[in-house]
């Protein structure tokens, strides 16, 4: 395996447990149905989050991050096509997760429910990242906007969804 993919894959391993968090939330709650059927959307903040994590790939991506981020854990930089090609398949992912959402495809929450919280991780995440390094540290000044958009989504989600019914056949 490419040194550069294995780095992409053990830098932000912080996100695996965001990502298995997601996992186990999608499958143990059940979406709401309004009185016409249809699930309870959330879907318009979570496209201004999907918007404000575009404005913070590309601060990421402008002020290094994919270089200085693995260094701090001894590993070598990601290179800049990896790193934008990982960032657009997950901006494609969330933008199909929320057409998913819209048509009541409970499988879709997954990607939503990974965005919330991985959001919510980039509030907090970037503040110390730039404690520890003693300065700015890229993607410090959207990681404000991430963090409440993450909290904002993920609260949302957890009204618009219940404990799960029993009922798998909306998988």
């Amino acid at each position: 395996m490419n040194e550069s993919v294995q780095n992409l894959l053990l830098a932000p391993a912080g996100l695996y447990i965001p990502l298995l968090i997601a996992l186990l939330l999608t499958f143990t709650r059940s979406p709401h149905r309004d009185s016409n059927g249809a699930p309870v959307s959330f879907v318009g903040a979570f496209l201004i989050g999907i918007a404000i994590q575009c404005a913070h790939f590309i601060e990421e991506f402008i002020t290094g991050f994919h270089i200085l981020f693995p260094t701090l854990f001894g590993l070598t930089p990601v290179s800049a096509e990896l790193f934008v090609g990982f960032n657009v398949s997950w901006l494609g992912i969330w933008s199909l997760a929320a057409f998913g959402i819209i048509r009541g495809v409970r499988v879709a929450y997954f990607p939503v429910w990974f965005f919330g919280l991985a959001m919510s991780l980039n509030g907090v995440a970037h503040p110390i990242l730039s404690v520890w390094t003693g300065g700015y540290f890229p993607g410090l000044f959207t990681s404000p906007a991430a963090g409440i958009i993450g909290i904002v989504i993920t609260t949302r989600l957890f009204r618009s969804t219940a404990s799960w019914n029993n009922n798998a056949s909306d998988l």
